[in-house]
């Protein structure tokens, strides 16, 4: 806390060294800067946030000591009150990042991609413009999600690895425009094909083929019936569920 200052922008605001913020971007009361941060042209900081700080480890983690770097937030980006954003994470244009939700050293969030409320983004997730996150869904470590996916509230992506094993598989990786529905667990290592499309609760422990539909524990290719719409027009499975409390 000794390297931080209080600053006359915003209430409370405490500044670190080397801190750059555009002369419209909007910050609330008790917002924490630490070191290199960038706020860009209009970018809104709400009540609370603390950005650009430095990794924490517990003491018996095994995880590397992050090397640090500037921590960027985009023209127009919202950083939401109590939200964190550690060291080395760049925030696209227009993005926008839920309350109380927490970014890890070296993750990358695309334009205009949202991360709801309560989220946590594990390090160096890559999430690709337009893709949304609902509240509470959680990104392990290296996850890969590319643009225009959708991930509905309390999906988890799991990484490290598994009980049954010393095994430690790749993260996984979300492709091009796939829909997760709530509350999923993707596992380990899997990849969910452009477009394919996973059913509320799955548990899916393979790799989902672009454009299949697939539901259940775990996780199947659904039947042709449980793809059609039903006659509100929603699919059978209920895979299209949207709950959108960040508009």
């Amino acid at each position: 806390m000794s390297s931080l200052g209080p600053s006359d922008l915003a209430p409370n605001l405490l500044v670190g060294s080397d801190v750059v913020i555009a002369g419209d971007v909007e910050i609330g009361a008790n917002v924490i800067l630490y070191a290199e941060v960038t706020l860009e042209s209009g970018a809104q900081v709400d009540d609370g946030a603390v950005l650009g700080r430095p990794a924490r480890r517990s003491r018996g983690s095994r995880t590397p000591v992050a090397a640090g770097g500037p921590t960027v937030i985009e023209a127009g980006a919202i950083v939401s009150p109590y939200a964190l954003v550690s060291q080395d994470v760049r925030m696209g244009p227009h993005s926008f990042l839920g309350d109380h939700a927490h970014i890890r050293e070296g993750a990358r969030v695309g334009a205009d991609a949202v991360v709801g409320a309560c989220c946590g983004i594990g390090r160096h997730v890559e999430i690709g413009d337009r893709t949304r996150l609902q509240n509470g869904t959680l990104v392990g470590p290296q996850a890969m999600i590319e643009s225009d996916c959708f991930l509905g509230p309390g999906v988890h992506l799991l990484t490290g690895r598994k009980m049954t094993t010393s095994e430690r598989p790749g993260a996984p990786l979300l492709r091009r425009g796939c829909q997760i529905g709530a509350g999923a667990r993707i596992m380990p290592g899997v990849e969910i094909g452009e477009e394919a499309v996973v059913g509320a609760g799955a548990v899916v422990t393979a790799d989902v083929p672009p454009g299949e539909v697939v539901r259940g524990i775990p996780a199947r290719v659904a039947s042709a019936s449980a793809r059609e719409p039903e006659a509100d027009g929603s699919a059978a499975d209920g895979s299209d569920l949207d709950y959108d409390p960040v508009g």
